[in-house]
């Protein structure tokens, strides 16, 4: 008579999923997307229109005078040093203690442009904690339309 349970689960078995998720990790690799799970980049979403490059970039609780936005050849680097939230004296009692106290490493994000930019045409927003850059290229850099020369064919014999 066989029985359809299964059996006690060996206890190496119960790390299966784990070890699965570590190797694909390394099998993988750290993209920026994976290390936005661990907190230590800044998420950006990069826009290409004719005249412009537009990063946004998020930078949520960060203060405006901790970013910096530096520009060379076609990298845009955003550089970000946070502060721990003030400490209280010890004497304090708490009812509640969710945010934790911690110092925040300072996080840089260099985003590479596919051509030249402007670095005097760079405009930099901050508004609830989204930081916009519009990146103006270079006029050489731009795409230009190429105007067809059409040669008539000679009469077909």
């Amino acid at each position: 008579m066989s029985s359809s349970q299964p059996g006690p689960m060996e206890p190496v078995d119960v790390f299966t999923p784990l070890r699965e998720a570590v190797s694909r990790l390394f099998d993988e690799g750290l993209t920026p997307e994976r290390l936005m799970f661990f907190g230590r980049t800044i998420p950006v979403d990069v826009i290409d229109t004719p005249d412009e490059y537009i990063i946004e970039a998020s930078l949520t609780g960060v203060r405006p005078e901790h970013v910096q936005v530096t520009v060379a050849d076609n990298n845009v680097t955003i550089r970000v040093g946070r502060k721990a939230y003030a400490r209280h004296d010890e004497d304090v009692v708490y009812l509640r203690r969710e945010r934790i106290e911690r110092p925040t490493p300072e996080m840089s994000r260099v985003i590479a442009l596919p051509s030249k930019i402007d670095p005097e045409k760079v405009e930099a927003n901050y508004e609830h904690g989204v930081l916009t850059l519009h990146i103006h290229k270079s006029e050489e850099s731009k795409a230009r339309a190429i105007p067809l020369h059409v040669t008539r064919e000679t009469a077909k014999r």
